[in-house]
């Protein structure tokens, strides 16, 4: 049981980890950053740019969820109803 707990642990530390990369990321678009870098090398505008960056760190929240958050929650009711 304690190697379950451990887990159900170490996968809440890894959503709150990737929870605060997005944050970090999402800054880091607020900067200009992104937009500088995608117009020199990619030859994209504002516009797509905070577009596809929307998108990207959208997508990466759900996944973190999917993967991190709801089996974490799951396994601690499980053994919460214990």
């Amino acid at each position: 049981m304690e190697t379950v707990l451990k887990i159900r642990n170490i996968l809440f530390t890894a959503f709150v980890i990737n929870w605060c990369a997005v944050l970090f990321v999402w800054l880091l678009s607020l900067t200009g950053l992104y937009n500088w870098l995608m117009g020199i090398f990619f030859n994209f505008s504002v516009y797509q740019t905070k577009t596809y960056m929307a998108y990207i760190i959208g997508f990466w929240k759900v996944l973190a969820a999917m993967f991190f958050l709801i089996p974490a929650v799951s396994i601690h009711i499980i053994y919460k109803r214990k």
